[in-house]
């Protein structure tokens, strides 16, 4: 039996794998590790160690070249889901995202989160907008809950659009650390003879 505390450190973590594409890739799109391989940004960082807010403050940014560096999906333009594994289970506060300087920028999107990878009791983090930005500069979107797997679900690009680009995708998370419950009743056994201890003293 392993009971969850949660340590306080935020850092930035990349996903280790996109498991689920329902968008698909354009002809010159670039692959879905990608996005969660640093490729293009200005500064890179190290998943999981860097502390979140210090390197935002480095204002990153992201270079638009798709194919060597980024992912766009089917023209259309296609919208669905990408499917990411976190690797772990983690207290998620928000994800960042690099997406495109034009039109094929994600406008709507929606996050979800879940235990398992299936997305069968997914809950539903809330529906934002990102913006068009030139430079490809960072946006973050607070993504509150605990997770080892996100689905972001793109319900549209900016006006004109024809595909969905994206050049990055991180999280900002302090790691879930699993404690033995035989510490837990250690822990309440140890109260246990401080407050027998008391009630002698006071005897």
């Amino acid at each position: 039996m392993l009971v969850s505390s949660i340590a306080t450190a935020s850092v930035i973590l990349s996903p280790t794998a996109v498991i689920g594409n329902t968008m698909g890739t354009g002809d010159n799109g670039g692959s879905t590790t990608n996005i969660i391989n640093q490729s293009g940004l200005s500064s890179g960082f190290v998943s999981g160690i860097t502390d979140f807010s210090t390197y935002l403050a480095t204002n990153p940014i992201h270079d638009s070249n798709i194919e060597d560096n980024a992912w766009a999906g089917g023209n259309g333009p296609v919208l669905g889901d990408l499917d990411f594994d976190l690797g772990d289970t983690f207290l998620i506060s928000s994800m960042a995202l690099w997406s495109q300087s034009n039109s094929n920028g994600i406008d709507s999107f929606t996050v979800f989160s879940s235990l398992d990878a299936t997305f069968s009791s997914a809950i539903n983090l809330g529906t934002f907008s990102a913006s068009e930005l030139n430079p490809i500069t960072v946006q973050t979107f607070e993504t509150s809950s605990t997770a080892q797997f996100i689905r972001l679900r793109v319900n549209s690009t900016h006006v004109g659009g024809n595909a969905v680009n994206i050049g990055e995708v991180a999280f900002e998370v302090s790691a879930v650390v699993p404690i033995p419950a035989t510490a837990w009743l250690f822990g309440s056994g140890l109260l246990g003879l401080i407050g027998v201890a008391r009630r002698k003293k006071s005897a």
